[in-house]
């Protein structure tokens, strides 16, 4: 019920046109009644007077041709009012159920963006989207073919039954008979359509995060010559979805058989009844006509609160995947009583600081380190060493689990995350671009910034030229993620938006590794001009690029093993001496 509760939360601003809607559909389940009246009044009093003969009804006379045009056009006007009325009223109910879909997507996106990484890190891509683009129309599914029909076909089933109960109180009552079986039928089928749509949910989307993954790696597929595997693995994620899927129309092909049956029995004993009551002179032709048809009418909203309970459940399904996001614990929160950053002066201090990913797995212990305004600090080590983690602590990609990081003294836990980032510049190693214009990714860090001050970064960035190479300069889309751009032209356009950021702290991680040698050489000079500018910490394999800053540390083992200047640190002979050491040789 809670999962219902939360639900409604999302149609409450929409409780004054979700009214009017039931206004309409009052009135248009009284006309739909009244569309079979002209059949019945042409069968009791115009087929039984006869050619030539007068009808008398309601102090009006007609002749037998007026009469049945009095039918023919009456339908007419019922059926046309009728219609217009529920082409309104659906049209009101879609719009209820789009804005509440629109609310709840935008919701659930904007909650995974805001989530940290280490949310994402445990995830498949594929999952999320699947869940912000397919489960979140759960809750269209839940008003459109769940509350509204349920609205629906309950004043349909009541208002069908005071015509039928005035008309012949037995009849009515027959009618009914097969309620407990009906209901029974539901109550078996419900459990079992909500876990079958579960499981083909969770195959979809499994089968969306195949896919995805797939083709975003496409260049590392055809490298190794993988397709076949890829196409198999995508076979198998399919065949699952289609068995859950087989299994979820059988269950619904039988669910269906199961109701229609039950509603051929409940009709056949109405006819029987009724066949007897026309025998006593109870029930007229006409009148057996009109009853049959309300009987049709109030089996139908019964045939539609079953289909509805299941489509419920199937929605139920969607609405749990869904929150499972939405309920998801935040581990970076914002804290309560958080306040703006001001620009920093990019001092930076980290204070007995330990991280651990998994419990058992601990990727920090106790690290104390300090970068003062203005310095370039690099952090170098082995593999799996801690570098990029206790970098990821400055913006807050994660929090420590123990200790504290410092931007000028002020724990950036205090902070608010959009202050505290607003000061940091990030330049990693495969630099990220969006699906858009040059332009666009370089302004991306700022977009209210003018297009001189883009082209400006771009020329401190040396990018300005191979920009206006492109064709259509600035405006050139780079496809997605890049994939337009070389490898040195993306990382010229990273450094150009770190450039345009202008942030008093500058975050490198690998900025160079993934470049050949000839362009590693020509981007040095475009960092070294980007870190005189700002406080920097850099993560790097490559040691000949940060041999001569300020101080380097040596992480081993998440610990600070050697600190101190590269010659410093060669003298020693120890850990960071090892690696230089390497390093030439393979350079060599």
């Amino acid at each position: 019920m809670n999962l219902y509760r939360r639900v409604i939360v999302y149609y409450r601003p929409y409780l004054g046109t979700i009214c009017f809607s039931l206004i309409l559909l009052v009135i248009g389940v009284n006309l739909n009644l009244l569309k079979y009246w002209p059949i019945q009044w042409v069968i009791d009093h115009v087929v039984t007077v006869g050619p030539g003969g007068a009808v008398h009804w309601q102090g009006l006379n007609f002749n037998v041709g007026q009469a049945a045009l009095f039918a023919a056009v009456s339908m007419v006007v019922i059926y046309l009012v009728a219609g217009l009325l529920g082409f309104w009223r659906n049209y009101v109910a879609i719009e209820v159920g789009l804005k509440a879909l629109l609310q709840l997507r935008t919701q659930l996106y904007s909650y995974l963006q805001y989530l940290p990484l280490h949310f994402h890190d445990r995830r498949r891509s594929g999952d999320s989207t699947f869940r912000v683009a397919y489960d979140a129309q759960a809750i269209q599914t839940f008003f459109n073919r769940g509350f509204d029909t349920i609205f629906g076909s309950v004043i349909t089933l009541l208002t069908t039954f005071l015509y039928m109960f005035a008309m012949d109180r037995v009849l009515a009552c027959v009618s009914l008979l097969i309620l407990p079986l009906l209901w029974l039928t539901i109550y078996i089928f419900s459990a079992r359509v909500r876990r079958q749509t579960t499981a083909l949910q969770q195959e979809e989307s499994d089968v969306l995060a195949r896919a995805s993954e797939g083709l975003t790696s496409i260049r590392i597929v055809h490298a190794f010559g993988q397709e076949e595997y890829e196409v198999r693995e995508f076979e198998r994620e399919a065949r699952q979805s289609y068995a859950a899927n087989l299994n979820l129309t059988v269950t619904n092909a039988i669910s269906s058989l199961a109701i229609s049956g039950i509603m051929a029995l409940g009709l056949a004993v109405v006819l029987y009844v009724a066949t007897l009551h026309i025998l006593d002179h109870r029930l007229t032709v006409g009148q057996l006509t009109l009853f049959l048809a309300y009987v049709n009418m109030l089996y139908q909203p019964l045939e539609q609160l079953s289909y509805t309970a299941w489509a419920l459940e199937g929605a139920a399904a969607g609405m749990q995947r869904v929150f499972e996001i939405l309920d998801a614990e935040d581990s970076v929160p914002e804290s309560p009583g958080a306040k703006p950053m001001p620009r920093a002066r990019g001092e930076i201090t980290f204070e007995n600081v330990a991280f651990v990913y998994e419990a058992e797995h601990p990727i920090l212990r106790g690290i104390s380190l300090s970068v003062k305004p203005g310095q370039t600090v690099a952090l170098v080590g082995g593999t799996g060493a801690g570098k990029t983690t206790l970098v990821s602590l400055v913006p807050r990609f994660y929090d420590p689990e123990s200790g504290r990081v410092l931007i000028d003294g002020i724990d950036v836990r205090t902070a608010t995350k959009k202050s505290l980032r607003a000061n940091i510049s990030v330049v990693l190693q495969d630099t990220l671009l969006l699906s858009g214009t040059v332009l666009e990714n370089i302004a991306y860090g700022r977009p209210e910034a003018t297009r001189i001050e883009i082209q400006a970064a771009a020329q401190a960035a040396q990018a300005h030229t191979f920009i206006e190479q492109l064709p259509r300069g600035y405006d050139t889309q780079v496809g997605e993620r890049g994939v337009r751009l070389s490898g040195g032209q993306k990382q010229r356009i990273g450094l150009a938006r770190a450039f345009l950021k202008n942030a008093p702290i500058l975050l490198l991680d690998e900025p160079t590794s993934a470049l050949d040698l000839e362009t590693e050489s020509e981007i040095m000079g475009t960092l070294q001009a980007l870190m005189s500018r700002f406080t920097t910490l850099i993560v790097t394999h490559r040691l000949s690029t940060i041999h001569h800053v300020d101080c380097i540390y040596v992480l081993e083992n998440g610990q600070v093993v050697e600190s101190g200047t590269g010659p410093e640190l060669l003298e020693r002979r120890g850990v960071y001496a090892r690696l230089w050491h390497a390093a030439m040789q393979d350079r060599s």
